[in-house]
């Protein structure tokens, strides 16, 4: 599985594809753990030496910082024969499909203009959803990724309030780098600029949708899953229409499921990549049916060489060589290739259809995008029925 983004720079790397890179590791002084009360939770870490250090909001949750000395396998292990507990797990690393350098961005001198003007859009048909009137007016989408350049030319004014930052705690979800290898894979802040490129292919299809800034990976992309399933609750109490999470786990976790079909139940769905390990084996939490789950296709309509690829995915875009914002680019632009980037443009399809109308719940408006996909089976005879509904299809979508 691939996490931690792909280091920035130029020359290298466009469409790649998937290795086993070594996934973020799991923290190894907290762990989750649902209880059948806080109360005796409380009591559980003080005979043990620990701490609870609050809930995970939208779930059943706390996360724990295990006792002084004790790793948190031996720490959850321990939990095993304990009557309050009612699971414990460790809280696993997160990361982005791009990492390990299975994609990188590579500056070529675009302007951002060429973002709105790239063929990725046109294959999904944006041109002729605009010309009907769709633009995402009134929606907000939430990004769950490393934050946001606000300043970039490509994001500047859509923006909305309530941008939170989940790794330093505060409200501030800049998209900036720290100095420092945090994931020690011996690259620097190579997940900069990874949040930024998002929202801005979200805002090429849905130009007038409002961006909601959450920062749970840190700046070589990798958080874990107690700031992602936060993250996603978060974004569901800011009001979020839709959430855009262009980033995965090694395994299911029963914290961010949680975390999503609470936020289903407020009919705001998560949109998730399937990830670039080019095998028939995709990322938690795209790979379960609550999420949307997206594949990337080349500019061909086949399967892009580093996607991986399910049943369990619902729809495929554009993922090769798409141009989007870049805060390491002197031009402020980048091309990248990614389940990650394909995510973003289905998300912000969704951004169209809710603005143009709004009372629809949301499942009749995921229902419409499948039901007008365009399939891709003819041109993947390897891959029948592992791309979803096909590669999705605004023009068809905004049919009068």
């Amino acid at each position: 599985m691939l996490f931690g983004c792909g280091g920035g720079g130029g020359g290298g790397g466009g469409d790649g594809s998937g290795d086993d890179s070594t996934p973020p590791p799991a923290s190894t002084s907290q762990i989750l753990v649902a209880a059948t009360s806080l109360h005796d939770l409380e009591e559980l870490c003080d005979r043990k030496d620990a701490r609870v250090i609050g809930p995970v909001e939208g779930t059943s949750y706390y996360l724990v910082e295990v006792s002084p000395g004790v790793t948190a396998d031996d720490f959850r292990d321990d939990l095993d024969d304990e009557l309050e507990v009612e699971d414990a797990d460790d809280d696993e690393g997160a990361g982005v499909p791009e990492g390990g350098g299975s994609t990188i961005p590579i500056f070529l001198g675009d302007d951002v203009a060429a973002i709105a003007a790239q063929p990725a859009l046109a294959a999904i048909g944006v041109a002729t959803a605009r010309a009907r009137g769709y633009d995402g007016t009134g929606v907000i989408v939430a990004i769950i990724d490393t934050g946001i350049v606000a300043s970039s030319p490509a994001i500047v004014g859509h923006l909305a309030p309530g941008g939170r930052d989940f790794i330093d705690g505060d409200f501030d979800p800049s998209d900036v780098g720290n100095g420092v290898d945090d994931d020690k894979d011996g690259l620097i802040d190579e997940g900069v600029g990874h949040g930024t490129f998002v929202a801005s292919l979200v805002l090429a299809v849905a130009p007038n949708a409002m961006i909601l800034p959450i920062r749970a990976l840190n700046s070589d992309a990798v958080g874990t899953a107690s700031t992602v399933a936060q993250a996603i609750a978060y974004a569901v109490a800011q009001g979020a229409d839709v959430i855009n999470l262009s980033a995965g786990l090694p395994r299911a976790l029963s914290v961010i499921d949680q975390a999503v079909e609470s936020a289903k139940a407020s009919d705001v769905y998560v949109v998730s990549a399937a990830g670039n390990r080019s095998a028939p084996l995709i990322d938690f939490p795209a790979s379960v049916s609550e999420v949307k789950g997206v594949a990337a296709l080349d500019a061909g309509g086949r399967k892009a060489s580093f996607s991986s690829y399910s049943s369990a995915v619902d729809f495929s875009a554009p993922g090769v060589d798409l141009i989007g914002a870049h805060p390491g680019s002197s031009s402020g632009t980048a091309r990248w290739s990614g389940t990650s980037f394909s995510t973003a443009l289905v998300t912000g399809s969704f951004a169209l259809l809710r603005g143009h109308d709004p009372m629809s719940p949301s499942k009749d408006l995921w229902s419409r995008l499948a039901a007008t996909a365009v399939s891709v089976n003819a041109l993947n005879p390897l891959y029948l029925g592992k791309l979803g509904k096909g590669r999705v299809d605004l023009a068809a979508a905004t049919a009068p």
